[in-house]
């Protein structure tokens, strides 16, 4: 029996946020339904009792805006359809102004049993200027009425490096957050992306990024006060309390197999990976005709799996074990790469163990530099 996760795409936001290049579209009512209906003949087209569940994560876009009578037809098929693990872990996104207690407590009945929050930060004007529709104290409430539902596993994502933030400001935030019940961390760096409303703010002039030795300066300010708060680094970007890493996103950063239901979602099953057309109409049509979704696949070479399997396989702490790689692949890392390795070695931005190698404080602030010794 397949031990999979499954990703399920909601790709419906009250507003796109001024950094946002995930597929994701201000929502449409009219749509909802539509979406719905075909969201559950794809998981009706794909799903069987022959996978055993292990994680469900529902993403997007702004899951928490969706009614709750279809977010019901969605879990409950699911459930109808496979077979879940005892410690199935079930993640939902939600961003502050979208969620209330009733919406959490039915969460909490459907087996959703891990909330992550899209805060990002606690200071208005930065709020502001990455166009967030939340405010900051909204945020809080966000997080202070998950912990009266009853909601024991809680993330946070927070970025830095937005322009006119400071050390201080950062630092008010993040202690603000651990202060409250979470027990996960996502932290990442704000990323200037082509096509975005943020990028070409940027190119015209009209902001100017974070200078880099203040991201520097966030960078380690942030490992000293999450160590204080009892948080440590699993994965470039994130952090937990011990046993609370998110056992979905590793099944990503693992090379393992998972499926992805609704507009743009990608799948790995064995060396295959695919994915699913980005346009909603078009998704929607296809799957009333009886038809697949998918629009995109590729078999993937021993050599290419080898190498994603280390690119993804160094973003964790732990980092990747070379004859491990070669038990799933045939292919002798070392042997193709070995003078990379051992550049990256000399650089200070891996460190081997054994027949194991990870990164070191250095590599997690140049991780493309490393992973790029890999292409």
């Amino acid at each position: 029996m397949n031990k999979i996760a499954l990703y399920i795409h909601i790709p419906f936001c009250i507003k796109k946020c001024l950094y946002c290049d995930f597929h994701s579209f201000r929502f449409d009512v009219s749509l909802f339904h539509q979406y719905t209906l075909a969201l559950i003949k794809e998981l009706e087209l794909r799903l069987n009792r022959d996978y055993s569940v292990k994680s469900i994560y529902l993403g997007g876009g702004t899951p928490s805006i969706l009614p709750l009578e279809n977010l019901e037809r969605i879990v409950n098929t699911i459930y109808r359809l496979t077979k879940l693990e005892e410690n199935l872990e079930f993640t939902i996104e939600v961003n502050p102004g979208t969620i209330n207690e009733e919406k959490l407590m039915v969460y909490k009945n459907l087996g959703i049993n891990r909330i992550s929050i899209g805060i990002q930060s606690l200071i208005d004007k930065e709020l502001k200027l990455l166009g967030r529709i939340h405010s900051s104290s909204e945020a809080l409430t966000a997080l202070d009425i998950s912990v009266k539902a009853g909601f024991s596993n809680i993330n946070v994502d927070l970025i830095y490096g937005i322009p006119n933030q400071t050390l201080e400001s950062w630092k008010d935030t993040l202690e603000k957050i651990l202060k409250r019940y979470i027990t996960h961390l996502s932290i990442y760096g704000l990323m200037y992306e082509p096509g975005t409303l943020l990028y070409k703010s940027f190119i015209r002039g009209k902001i100017t990024p974070m200078p880099e030795d203040l991201e520097l300066e966030i960078f380690n300010t942030t490992q000293e006060i999450l160590d204080k708060y009892g948080f440590s680094w699993y994965e470039i970007s994130n952090y937990a309390k011990d046993g609370y890493e998110c056992r979905h996103n590793l099944t990503y950063w693992k090379g393992e197999e998972y499926l992805g239901f609704g507009s743009s979602a990608h799948s790995l099953m064995g060396n295959v990976r695919y994915s699913n057309t980005p346009n909603i109409k078009a998704y929607i049509e296809l799957l009333n005709r009886g038809k697949s979704p998918k629009i995109w696949s590729e078999k993937l070479s021993p050599f290419e799996r080898a190498k994603e399997l280390v690119i993804l396989g160094l973003r964790l702490r732990d980092g990747i074990s070379l004859s491990d790689i070669y038990m799933k692949t045939g292919i002798d890392i070392e042997e193709i790469f070995g003078r990379n390795i051992e550049k990256l070695i000399s650089q200070e931005l891996i460190y081997r163990r054994g027949d194991k190698i990870a990164l070191t404080d250095k590599g997690r602030l140049l991780g493309n530099l490393v992973f790029g010794e890999f292409f």
